[in-house]
């Protein structure tokens, strides 16, 4: 077999790596779990974009498995973990100083892949500093790499903020979005509208597939028994995916509420994608996070900036403590599921209130 004696028989990989970096490799198409369940087309999709260019390949699969390598065995001085981290932040601040090792797009990815491996085993305002690099360069062209945009939303999107407090202002617009989210409730909880978008009744119901993916659980683990160690363990991205999934639904749906057949495509899509990658049998709400930010929508229920409002919204949502989080999240489920909710907005208000620093 050609396997047999090499892992990479054709050279398809843009570095050539000996048996340790086969390894690594590994460890990022079938092991490492730093999300719940298996995820593969997630871990895919950033797979095959890292691979346009070495030094992107090198900061987002070699360096990040290395990381892991040497938590693993507790060596934080293992020589792959100083060579590809180490090589990897080299051409990455090359560039950026002006010396041209990659383009913009690898260099985004490159510091995408560095911002995720800072936050989950190094220095959080290093993961910070680069996220904000990778950000400047891809938001002034929101929508035109859609794969690194992607991949740089999803891990701002589970990056834990280093200092939860939130302000007035962030109180305020949590307020706000949930006051729309129930003006909808009641607008879409319309026999008139029923009559044109039933699922839309039935869509987010108990035992239904979304309903398993957004309430609060209990989740039990997809990973099988020989994987775990692989997991990163106490990450809270179950509980920020929630979050970020019903808020983003919510957006979603105040965007098409003036278009019936909008919405009724949006829920339907939504359905599909769950039942495509199985997310109705192994529920993850990660993954379908990143299916959403997706949008592989109809083009008119499309938005490029939805994702990204949504990112910032969330971000004052992990501001709050871990009680309000959990009683936002229930609020806007409770509003998709057309229900009322026991402690509603008023009740949050009151608490958020005197969550706030006077």
């Amino acid at each position: 077999m050609l396997s047999a004696s090499k892992v990479d028989p054709f050279g398809t990989l843009p570095v050539p790596l000996d048996q340790i970096g086969y390894e690594l490799v590994d460890f990022w198409t079938s092991k490492l779990t730093y999300w719940s369940g298996q995820n593969s087309h997630m871990k895919n999709v950033v797979f095959q974009t890292a691979m346009r260019h070495p030094v992107a390949f090198r900061a987002v699969i070699l360096a990040y498995g290395s990381r892991w390598r040497a938590r693993l065995y507790n060596r934080p001085d293992d020589p792959y973990l100083l060579l590809h981290v180490g090589q990897s932040e080299h051409a990455v601040q090359q560039t950026i100083r002006g010396v041209p090792l990659m383009d913009e797009d690898s260099l985004a990815m490159a510091l995408t892949g560095l911002s995720l491996q800072e936050e989950r085993f190094g220095n959080k305002s290093k993961a910070e500093e680069y996220a904000d690099r990778a950000l400047q360069i891809l938001r002034p062209r929101t929508g035109s790499s859609l794969p690194i945009e992607i991949f740089l939303l999803y891990v701002r999107y589970i990056t834990v903020p280093r200092a939860p407090g939130i302000d007035a202002d962030g109180a305020r617009w949590l307020v706000n979005f949930l006051r729309s989210a129930e003006r909808l409730m009641i607008e879409q909880n319309r026999p008139s509208f029923l009559s044109l978008v039933p699922q839309r009744h039935s869509v987010f119901q108990l035992e239904s597939p979304l309903y398993l993916l957004l309430s609060s659980g209990p989740h039990p683990s997809q990973v099988p028994d020989n994987h775990r160690i692989y997991v990163i363990r106490n990450a809270p991205t179950q509980r920020i995916c929630r979050a970020a999934a019903l808020i983003y639904i919510t957006a979603a749906l105040w965007d098409h509420r003036e278009s019936p057949s909008r919405t009724a495509r949006f829920l339907d899509h939504l359905v599909m994608k769950v039942t495509e990658h199985r997310l109705d049998r192994y529920p993850a709400c990660e993954s379908f996070v990143w299916l959403l930010l997706e949008e592989s929508y109809d083009p008119d229920l499309r938005d490029p900036e939805r994702a990204w409002s949504v990112g910032e919204l969330l971000k004052m949502h992990k501001l709050l403590r871990p009680d309000l989080q959990f009683h936002f999240s229930e609020i806007l489920l409770s509003f998709l599921m057309l229900n009322r909710p026991i402690r509603g907005v008023d009740s949050f208000e009151e608490e958020l209130r005197k969550a706030i620093p006077s």
